[in-house]
């Protein structure tokens, strides 16, 4: 990972790992939110998440296996 260019992970092990090594990350967060203070450290860091304030997200501390509503609007509204 120190080698990386850019490390692209979900709000996972990975992006911890990356951060730990201060490589450049870009992390997506779907059903979890960086507000509880679990985001990258990297000092080139980057959140991409959906724009829109969605009521339902965070769906729990680390999401769920399926979308309890069915839509997926936490991922499927993310802009890149």
């Amino acid at each position: 990972m120190t080698k990386a260019e850019r490390c692209f992970v979900n709000d996972s092990g990975p992006m911890h790992l990356a951060s730990s090594v201060n490589a450049p990350v870009t992390a997506f967060f779907c059903s979890t939110t960086p507000g509880f203070g679990f985001g990258p450290l990297s000092e080139d860091s980057e959140i991409i998440e959906s724009p829109h304030p969605l009521k339902c997200k965070p769906c729990g501390l680390h999401g769920h296996a399926a979308c309890p509503l069915g839509d997926f609007k936490c991922g499927n509204e993310i802009e890149i």
